[in-house]
């Protein structure tokens, strides 16, 4: 039998998925027997897939990979005490909720990665792994976002913020700076090279955005150390838009889009 963390199995996973009523929601959207599987292709990063069924149809509807992941104290700027215990996070490695029986309009357009629109179940989701981490005693969950509008979603929730201050500060500013675009634009501008900074075009290489679970880490984020490292940080980030860039990049995705529904 596949067991999540060795605690875990498909039974006990999509009676969490009900708990939080996440299948509640999919059942109005019209699917229906619902299960889990647990894919150990990669035995340390498994996925969990929830699929269900729609008009004689199986449909994969949402797909999880968690792992645990320490993270030593002198990465994030702790207390400063030596020898402080090293932070013991549950990695949401990727999540991906969409709906294979939609489709994409002018109104709600792709992002990217996204072959179908989203299920709008991503808050429920995530209370699956709030659970999983609260019972492994777990510092916080980590997340490390692959594309900005990923990074986006985390920080509106006001719940995740970068684990170092200064990449917290300088995401804001670049929050700040795109924020006359659309989320997908903003997104593709980032994605497709089309943001600048006085270094040059900024390459997305994201760290930790975590959502404290303990005394000792939401300290960390409430610290007068932390809030002056996200001061700095926004402070000396300004980022402007390559408009030109980010027409091609616009047209080409339109062009790739095109050509697929095609095939």
């Amino acid at each position: 039998m596949s067991l999540l963390f060795q605690r875990y199995d498909e039974a006990d996973l999509l009676r969490r998925f009900d708990e939080t009523g996440l299948l509640q929601v999919l059942r109005a959207k019209g699917f229906a027997d619902f299960r889990v599987a647990l894919a150990q292709s990669d035995p340390v990063v498994p996925h969990i897939l929830l699929r269900g069924s729609k008009a004689g149809s199986e449909f994969e509807l949402v797909d999880a990979c968690l792992r645990r992941l320490s993270v030593r104290a002198d990465c994030f700027g702790a207390s400063g005490e030596e020898g402080a215990a090293a932070l013991d996070l549950l990695l949401v490695h990727w999540v991906r909720e969409e709906d294979p029986t939609s489709s994409f309009s002018n109104e709600r357009p792709a992002l990217p990665l996204q072959n179908h629109p989203g299920l709008g179940v991503l808050r429920r989701a995530f209370r699956v792994a709030l659970g999983i981490a609260q019972d492994l005693g777990l510092d916080g969950i980590a997340n490390r976002p692959k594309f900005f509008h990923d990074a986006a979603i985390f920080h509106h929730s006001r719940l995740f913020l970068f684990l170092d201050g200064q990449e917290q500060g300088r995401f804001e500013a670049l929050v700040r700076d795109l924020e006359t675009l659309t989320l997908r634009d903003a997104s593709l501008a980032v994605a497709g090279w089309c943001v600048r900074d006085q270094a040059g075009p900024l390459h997305w290489q994201p760290g930790l955005q975590v959502f404290p679970l303990t005394p000792r880490l939401a300290q960390h984020f409430h610290s007068d150390a932390y809030a002056a490292a996200v001061d700095a940080g926004r402070a000396v980030s300004h980022f402007v838009i390559d408009q030109a860039a980010l027409a091609e990049v616009r047209a080409q995705l339109h062009l790739d889009l095109t050509e697929g529904s095609r095939g």
